[in-house]
């Protein structure tokens, strides 16, 4: 009542989804993966950040929401796969495990591998937790970053599912200012190798990709 001083408090029924309803979100997010990745393989990188909103909505728990592969029951039971060189602590030069260097008279640029075999690239599913937090970039500053952090500052800050007015100043270095360092010159072009963390995104996705699909054949 008006002016009483007395504060109603409706209690809403929630709706609680199935496990038919979280299979059909699945199946929705695995598409939205595979043309993301298309679309980003066709040239269009900024679908890297679409890619990685797909892949926080599959993975990522937080307190008051969970990861849909937890809802699922997948993700501690299942395996993740991991095709990221392990960080070499003796190597002074920059490191990119995830993704390679295409050279050509031309031009430069990275590239994910997707299937391709990297003669050392361990190529195994391990739990979620060695995947997710694993270091797959050092730049040229020592500056560390795991897929949990390129994929959250995508999904999270820049353009993915927000963005944010400020950056992480490492991430910030790593995207807008080739951190890493790489540049690629010939005898009339010098310009730098951008954009190492959407690779990588197209990377992590391709493995979630694998990991997800074995994972269903396995329940099947």
């Amino acid at each position: 009542m008006a002016g009483s001083g007395v504060e109603l408090l409706i209690d809403m029924a929630k709706y609680k989804q199935t496990k038919e309803e979280f299979l059909q979100h699945l199946a929705e997010n695995l598409g939205f993966l595979k043309a993301s990745s298309s679309s980003f393989d066709a040239g269009f990188h900024g679908e890297a950040k679409r890619l990685a909103l797909a892949i926080r909505v599959l993975v990522h728990d937080i307190e008051k929401s969970k990861a849909l592969l937890s809802l699922l029951g997948f993700k501690t039971k299942m395996g993740f796969f991991d095709t990221a060189f392990d960080v070499n602590p003796k190597n002074l030069m920059p490191q990119h495990g995830l993704v390679g260097l295409q050279l050509s008279a031309a031009d430069g640029s990275y590239y994910a591998p997707l299937e391709r075999h990297r003669p050392g690239s361990p190529n195994k599913f391990v739990f979620f937790p060695e995947w997710w937090n694993k270091v797959v970039i050092v730049d040229s500053k020592k500056n560390r970053f795991s897929r949990r952090e390129l994929v959250l500052a995508l999904a999270n800050k820049d353009g993915g599912g927000h963005v944010d007015l400020a950056l992480d100043e490492n991430y910030a270095n790593l995207s807008r200012k080739n951190s890493v360092g790489w540049i690629y010159s010939n005898e009339t072009t010098q310009k730098p190798m951008e954009g190492v963390e959407l690779f990588s995104v197209r990377q992590i996705a391709f493995e979630l990709l694998k990991s997800i699909e074995r994972q269903l054949s396995k329940a099947s």
